[in-house]
């Protein structure tokens, strides 16, 4: 599949390359047509990726504003909310709710410092300084974002129903972003760097596995909604993205600095 994205994206940018618009914009503005031709460069992550990358965090960005608007605006997606928490909520059994909250604590703040320190030590016993550096950068964007945006919605919580107390505002869920991005970025680490494939593939699996089942357990444990967590793991994954693109940009130019330092 990768090969055959690869010479499909070759294929267009020959393409274009030959059309005679494309020509006469070429002789005209030679410096912008050769960054535009840039972005479709398969060989770099500066190139095609990158790319990709960008445009897939717009259309997150510009599904986490619609999901946010429809929150305030929208009495459909409260209904929809509404129903899904209350048909949880009829279904709801205390060893389930004493389990759901077991596993929920791994997508707060001091799961971040746990987890984070152990990983800042494997990080900086390998020297990946890169990998520090993008790793506390996502999380502390994650936490930020999630803290003004709680500000800014100010949406009420489900309290009628809540499993145990929570103090703050419920859009974006803390516990769904948090965990989208802790999770999520370690999965891409674990997937970079682990040797075997069938592990890397495990890695991915159980990440996705723990950060759909936390985002489950905070609307199960009914602390929010089900707008609250999708906008959560919208915004969380906004964060992985970015902080992988750090390392990957970081990793072309270190790739790129040795090229050029080689005799």
């Amino acid at each position: 599949m990768r090969h055959f994205l690869t010479y499909l994206f070759l294929s267009i940018r020959s393409w274009l390359a030959k059309q005679p618009l494309v020509q006469r914009f070429y002789r005209q503005f030679p410096g912008l047509s050769g960054f535009l031709l840039r972005r479709f460069d398969t060989t770099t992550f500066v190139g095609l990726p990158l790319t990709i990358l960008v445009l897939v965090i717009g259309v997150n960005a510009a599904l986490l504003s619609e999901l946010a608007e429809d929150v305030i605006e929208s009495e459909g997606v409260v209904h929809v909310d509404r129903m899904f928490t209350a048909f949880l909520y009829g279904m709801r059994s205390e060893w389930l709710s004493q389990t759901f909250y077991a596993l929920t604590q791994l997508g707060t703040r001091e799961a971040v410092f746990a987890v984070g320190g152990l990983a800042t030590i494997v990080f900086l016993y390998n020297r990946r300084y890169t990998a520090v550096l993008a790793f506390w950068l996502t999380m502390a964007g994650t936490g930020l974002s999630v803290q003004y945006g709680k500000k800014f919605i100010s949406r009420d919580r489900p309290t009628e129903v809540a499993f145990y107390p929570e103090h703050n505002f419920s859009f974006p869920s803390g516990h769904a972003t948090t965990s989208m991005a802790l999770w999520g970025i370690l999965a891409y680490f674990g997937y970079r760097h682990l040797p075997k494939r069938r592990l890397r593939h495990v890695v991915l699996a159980g990440s996705g596995a723990l950060i759909l089942l936390i985002g489950f357990s905070r609307i199960y444990l009914g602390v929010h909604f089900l707008s609250d967590v999708l906008a959560g793991f919208l915004l969380g994954a906004m964060w992985v993205l970015l902080g992988i693109s750090i390392v990957e940009v970081m990793a072309y130019f270190r790739a790129r600095k040795k090229l050029h330092a080689s005799p």
